[in-house]
């Protein structure tokens, strides 16, 4: 007894584990609660109408208890109504009713008015239970305690009174047990659903948090990318569409003498193995070296340039098993010479001002293969005339699926650049996105990036 008594206690108490009470707010706990209030005081007005209607006679001790259990419904109400009870307080205090509705039970049994705990207060115990667990947030727990503590009372009962004729046990102890069913079915579904919810929340929130450190990452990461070079004697201009929120594909520039009209300009356009989050850090860390190999030596040739980074990665990123492809370019638009080293990547298209084209083959093996390279002499110059523009281009392009046995290569670029000039605002990188979109046999399959580099 002491044992229960002590259950009892603990699942009034039990709130810390009770996710349903911390998801309603404290006035739909008070509204929630006044509704089960209500409905247990009309239900006790209706079964004093019916005794009374129908017996001739009650005795004293009768009318009191049943006066007692509607008043005390009734007192509870008005406590709700007038007092602005916390939720807490409110739960505890309908978990409580329904203690005192199984405490009458017994006492009408005490008072013989009952032959054991049945009649009124089996109704009294259905509807409590599952109009309690359908309304206020009980834990399944707090209902199993409550269905326990009617179950053992009740069934007990029946063992201590004598039962009139026809009186059958078994059936006394499955309408006991039943009562309390549909309340603690209601009371574990809810749960149940809340429990799902609560993940599905639970992961929407977390998600949300990804997308937004997503967001964030690549608002930093493509910090990195140059700004398009619309002014001078040479420009670049560039499109970027990652597969994902963030890639590995990336463009650097450097331009020698920035206040300088006709100065030096040295771009890197390249793409690290990998898709998403780790091929886009791995590209930032690249991106850093660039700008320190850059910044110690601005006139750098494109050879050296790809050299020193080729040692960068199979130093730094040799455990990672990292390759990059690239290409360097190196425009004097005072000598009029474009210079190129390829390293492993698709071959770059120069397009002169007549609309011939010439492609630049690779000059070396993608780098972080772990032979030390030396590219500086195979390093591709071309004449480079106003007019003339250079154009390069990551996998996501050439390697696009346009159908199931062919893919857009490096022809689909030219097909695009022996075309006439169609649209002046409209430079070869956007035209060739467009292309590759309109072509291209469902979703992108690899991050793209298009680099144009044109003399004024």
């Amino acid at each position: 007894m002491h044992q229960q008594l002590h259950n009892l206690i603990h699942a009034l108490r039990d709130f810390e584990s009770n996710r349903l009470l911390d998801n309603m707010s404290e006035s739909e706990v008070r509204r929630n609660t006044a509704q089960f209030l209500g409905i247990l005081s009309l239900l006790g007005i209706a079964m004093i109408l019916i005794q009374l209607m129908g017996e001739q006679s009650l005795g004293i001790h009768h009318i009191a208890l049943s006066l007692a259990w509607a008043g005390f419904y009734l007192a509870a109400a008005i406590t709700i109504y007038f007092v602005d009870l916390e939720k807490i307080w409110c739960v505890r205090l309908s978990l409580f009713i329904i203690i005192v509705e199984g405490l009458i039970a017994i006492a009408r049994w005490a008072l013989a008015i009952d032959a054991s705990p049945g009649e009124g207060a089996l109704v009294g115990v259905l509807v409590g239970l599952t109009m309690g667990a359908a309304l206020l947030p009980w834990s399944p727990r707090q209902t199993l305690t409550l269905s326990a503590m009617w179950i053992i009372a009740s069934i007990g009962s029946l063992f201590i009174t004598e039962h009139p004729e026809g009186f059958s046990v078994p059936a006394a102890i499955f309408a006991y047990v039943a009562v309390t069913i549909p309340g603690t079915m209601i009371s574990f579904f809810r749960m149940s659903r809340f429990q799902d919810q609560f993940e599905l929340h639970f992961i929407q929130s977390k998600y949300d948090e990804v997308r937004e450190d997503l967001q964030a990452a690549k608002a930093i990461h493509e910090r990195g990318f140059p700004k398009p070079k619309s002014s001078g004697e040479v420009r670049f201009t560039y499109t970027y569409q990652p597969m994902s929120q963030i890639g590995g594909d990336s463009v650097f520039a450097s331009i020698e003498h920035p206040g300088e009209h006709d100065s030096p300009v040295t771009l890197v356009i390249f793409d690290v193995t990998g898709h998403g989050i780790t091929a886009a850090l791995t590209a930032n860390r690249l991106q850093g070296e660039l700008m320190r190999l850059t910044g110690e030596n601005p006139s750098i040739a494109p050879g050296e340039l790809l050299s020193a980074v080729d040692r960068y990665v199979c130093l730094t990123l040799a455990d990672s098993a990292v390759l990059v492809s690239a290409v360097a370019v190196r425009v004097d638009p005072k000598a009029e010479i474009i210079s190129v080293a390829n390293a492993g990547h698709p071959a770059p298209i120069l397009r002169n001002e007549r609309g011939q084209l010439t492609r630049i083959r690779p000059s070396g093996a993608v780098l972080g293969v772990g032979v030390e390279q030396i590219i500086q002499s195979q390093v591709e110059e071309h004449p480079f005339k106003a007019g003339d523009c250079f154009i390069a281009y990551t996998d996501g392009v050439s390697e696009a699926r346009i159908s199931s046995s062919a893919m857009y290569s490096t022809e689909g670029v030219e097909a695009v650049l022996e075309r006439n000039w169609v649209e002046q605002a409209k430079r070869w990188p956007l035209q060739i996105l467009e292309d590759v979109e309109k072509r291209r046999a469902g979703a992108a399959s690899d991050d793209i990036l298009i680099l144009e580099i044109y003399r004024a």
